[in-house]
This record gives C-alpha cells, structure tokens and sequence, in this order.
C-alpha cells in the first residue's frame, strides 16, 4: 500500500492519514463522506477504503478524522450470499442516487475474541450503502429480516 510521491497526479489534492498499514496519501477525491456519520460515531463524517495489497475479500473503512476508528468490511458476495435490501426514497434522497448500479453493500465483520468457535461473523442487519459515483454513504439499520431484505446462500 504504499505510494511513491512521483506517482501522484499533480492537479489532485492529497492528504496524509493514519491507517492500520501506517501513514497513507490519499487523494481526497477518493474520501467516501456519511453525511450522518455511522452508528456509534456520529461525528466522523470522512472515511476512505482500504485493503492489503493482494488481500481484497476484507476492506478496512477508515476514519480520516480518527485513527482509532476502522471497521473491517466484505461485501456480501464475498461470502457467496446474494443479499438486496429496500431503500426508502429518504436513502436514496441521502446517497444522491440515480442509478442502482451506483450502489455498492458492504458489511462489517468481527471476530468473536470471547468465543472463538464462532469464528468471524458478520452483521447484515445493518449494511452500509455507499454510492460510488459521488462517494457518499449511510448504514441502514434494519430492524428485521423480512420481504424487503433476500439472503441466499449460492
């Protein structure tokens, strides 16, 4: 993950964060933005993605505000499930979308430290959406699993 200086594009604005891989250039036209911050951290509005080189099933979203705050991520075909979810016209209001495509899910994994026969798990009921095109995003807590929501194992 590291970058060489000459690598980068002039004309582009960086900014130097703190990442779990050390200190890391981005480009600030890569930030992701959660107008509404996440659950938990309301306050940190910027987040940038990042994976290790060669590793590319778990992301990391990490605060540019925060260097404690990371949160591992897969997206859901990561783990062979197909998973759709409804979007009020509130969400799609907030994430500025024109296009489904646009949309990308993810989820956040843990490892259960207190009881490792569990492995690592993920939570689905509260996936963050983010929309690519303008790199906006918000976690949609849902309540239950119900029509709005498919979970299929392929």
């Amino acid at each position: 993950m590291a970058h060489s200086n000459a690598a980068y594009d002039t004309e582009e604005e960086y900014m130097e964060i703190n990442t779990r891989y050390g200190k890391q250039m981005v480009a600030k036209s890569s930030l992701l933005t959660f107008p509404e911050g996440l659950p938990g951290f309301e306050d940190l509005r910027q987040y940038k993605l990042f994976h290790e080189e060669g590793k590319s099933t778990v992301y990391y979203l990490q605060s540019t505000e925060d260097p404690d705050i990371r949160l591992p991520v897969i997206t859901p075909e990561a783990c062979h499930i197909d998973y759709n979810i409804d979007l009020s016209d509130d969400d799609i209001r907030q994430l500025q979308a024109e296009e489904q495509d646009e949309l990308v899910v993810v989820v956040t994994v843990s490892d259960n430290q207190d009881n490792p026969a569990t492995g690592i798990t993920a939570n689905f009921m509260a996936p963050i959406v983010i929309n690519t095109s303008r790199r906006i995003g918000m976690q949609k807590t849902l309540n239950k699993i119900d029509g709005g929501v498919v979970i299929q194992a392929r």
